[in-house]
């Protein structure tokens, strides 16, 4: 009997999650150049050859793991009810702010991942890819919105992608926490109102024409 396609969907998503979870906590540990792909692979339970069918290189195996985050609070902002450039602030300062010890925990494992981005060439496109690809879901759902053209759509996506990258980024460099000032939401929310005068003049332009 076949496994139904949903199913083996799920499965390979949960195998991948698993591998991404140790590869985190094993770099978190010994640092990205300490760790094989043959430690990750023990540690999640698989075979070698199992690990290089879901990733090309050690570095890619935390790739789901940098993903459930920017997952997380696109869905939060999918459910908004304001247009996204009103919920774009409130959202994102919500979802980079843990609401459990164990959200706390997770965001404390990107740290030393997001330290390592200068040294890891093989990372930092990692991480550079994850933003693109999160970037480009954003665009998608702001323009099924409405009220935005792909331009402002893709303005608003950026300026929001480039302020959680760039919070991150600054709060893994520090030793703040993940709750008060300099921790990632606090930072985030400043990058993007950096960002946000643009993305108005941007908006009126496109309304008087």
């Amino acid at each position: 009997m076949q496994t139904p396609p949903g199913l083996m969907s799920r499965r390979k998503a949960e195998t991948a999650n698993e591998i991404a979870a140790e590869a985190a906590r094993l770099f978190a540990d010994r640092g990205v150049a300490g760790v094989t792909a043959a430690e990750i692979a023990e540690a999640a339970g698989v075979s070698l050859r199992t690990f290089y069918r879901y990733f090309a290189t050690k570095e890619d195996a935390v790739a789901p793991f940098l993903e459930i985050g920017a997952a997380r609070w696109q869905a939060a902002l999918r459910a908004a009810e304001e247009d996204p450039a009103t919920a774009i602030p409130g959202v994102l300062a919500a979802q980079l702010t843990p609401g459990s010890p164990e959200d706390s925990d997770a965001l404390a494992r990107m740290r030393p991942l997001l330290r390592a981005l200068d040294d890891d060439r093989e990372l930092r496109a990692v991480w550079h890819r994850v933003n693109h690809e999160s970037e480009e879901r954003l665009v998608a759902l702001i323009s099924e919105r409405g009220g935005h053209d792909r331009l402002e759509a893709r303005i608003l996506a950026a300026a929001a992608t480039e302020a959680i990258r760039i919070g991150l980024e600054e709060w893994a460099r520090s030793t703040a926490g993940v709750h008060g000032a300099g921790s990632p939401a606090a930072l985030a929310t400043r990058a993007y109102a950096a960002l946000a005068p643009s993305l108005g003049e941007a908006t009126e332009t496109h309304a008087a024409h």
